[in-house]
């Protein structure tokens, strides 16, 4: 699939702090995703398709690394990262008491 450019605004990042982007609509594999939010805008080359309300990873980072969404951490990293990398329960362990 040929990477698509950037139409719009995709994602937005809630917090000045927060590691991750939340998709505001569907993205596809290799698309340009525009990024706006609380710490200005940045494109970012998504990794795979994901649905509305999927998080991206704005950097890259380490396992082990605390993510943070709306300014808070939600959880820790279990593999290493790329930025645009799809961050879920796949590569994110969660940190609340069950």
């Amino acid at each position: 699939m040929k990477a698509q450019a950037a139409t719009g605004i995709a994602a937005i990042v809630l917090h000045e702090r927060d590691d991750v982007a939340v998709l505001i609509r569907p993205i596809g594999a290799g698309e340009l995703v525009t990024v706006a939010g609380a710490r200005g805008r940045l494109t970012l080359r998504a990794k795979a398709s994901l649905a509305l309300g999927h998080k991206l990873a704005l950097r890259a980072m380490p396992a082990g690394s605390d993510i943070r969404k709306y300014g808070e951490v939600i959880g820790r990293l279990t593999a290493d990262v790329a930025a645009g990398d799809h961050i879920h329960v796949h590569n994110l362990a969660s940190l609340r008491a069950h």
